[in-house]
């Protein structure tokens, strides 16, 4: 994985065919404001962060793990495990997973971490938890894992992909999220939601399309976000029964998408962000210079705030 700009073939685990974004100057900006409060050095990148029960947990190259209380001061005292590059992180009730480079998977419950063996050897993009132990882990060549045990044993899931996705293909799983009834959703390329009900034994597709879908997002509220190439946005109001397109006033890649307790949503990615209101038909550019320069692979809300983690480990703290 590249470490640096939008030159590198890769940028956090996905093959970017065009990173270029078009700006209309007629496109109004939203009433937001944005400030850096974290960067590291040059080579660094964090890949992936997440809201945890102490504040905020990143992960990124060099296997490294970055905490936060208070979103603004960041630490980072040891490796999680080897040299490779981690793409995502959870956190549940104490109980912690991450993922990332040749199929890696690290599991600590409060007593260090340690390497789990993966039925893959593909790189992982994305981890998530759900109760009584449920995590699901995507990645690349249609990689998806489920784990019944907090992540301590995992199992490879036997997708037939021509019957869900049309396509006698397998497709990358770029991400993945568990609902409050413990359903697992994943996105990927095709445009791909598709969700299982049994713990990764069936699947049923949600949503197909041509852009490539990166980042998703879901709500106890029954309010969803997913978000991809080509500036596509879609929102789903019943609990990911349904997804429809809105518009975003934007042609960037966009990587992912967190929402707040109060329905507000942020999608950020290559030298873009948007803020989504969840009672607009369109989202909203946030033309501030932070992300017109960079790039950012992973958002997180603790507290009303966004944070949006990218290259050179740079932390940017969004307020609307």
């Amino acid at each position: 994985i590249g470490a640096g700009g939008l030159g590198d073939p890769i940028v956090a685990g996905l093959a970017l065919s065009d990173s270029r974004m078009i700006l209309s100057g007629a496109i109004p900006a939203a009433a937001a404001s944005s400030e850096q409060v974290h960067r590291g050095h040059p080579h660094d990148v964090l890949f992936g962060v997440n809201t945890s029960s102490d504040g905020l947990l990143a992960v990124g190259s060099n296997g490294r793990l970055w905490q936060s209380r208070d979103g603004s001061q960041w630490q980072s005292n040891s490796n999680v495990g080897d040299s490779r590059a981690l793409l995502a992180v959870s956190e549940r009730q104490g109980n912690l997973l991450a993922v990332g480079q040749q199929g890696g998977i690290f599991h600590s419950a409060g007593d260090g971490w340690k390497a789990v063996e993966a039925p893959v050897k593909e790189r992982l993009f994305a981890v998530a938890q759900g109760d009584f132990g449920l995590a699901v882990a995507t990645g690349a060549f249609g990689a998806v894992l489920c784990s019944q045990d907090g992540g301590r044993s995992w199992q490879q899931s036997q997708i037939d992909w021509p019957a869900l996705i049309g396509q006698n293909y397998q497709p990358h799983v770029y991400n993945a999220a568990i609902d409050a009834r413990g359903r697992i959703y994943i996105v990927g390329e095709f445009g791909m939601i598709a969700r299982s009900d049994d713990a990764g034994k069936s699947w049923q597709s949600l949503h197909s399309g041509e852009a490539s879908l990166f980042g998703l997002a879901l709500s106890d509220t029954g309010l969803g976000y997913a978000v991809g190439q080509s500036g596509t946005v879609l929102r789903s109001r019943d609990g990911g029964e349904s997804w429809k397109a809105i518009t975003s006033n934007s042609d960037a890649i966009l990587m992912d998408v967190a929402i707040r307790a109060d329905g507000k949503a942020v999608a950020t990615g290559i030298r873009q962000a948007l803020s989504i209101s969840p009672t607009s038909s369109q989202a909203r550019v946030l033309n501030h210079d932070a992300f017109l320069e960079s790039w950012y692979s992973d958002i997180a809300v603790l507290g009303n705030a966004f944070y949006a983690v990218g290259e050179q480990a740079k932390v940017i703290k969004i307020s609307l």
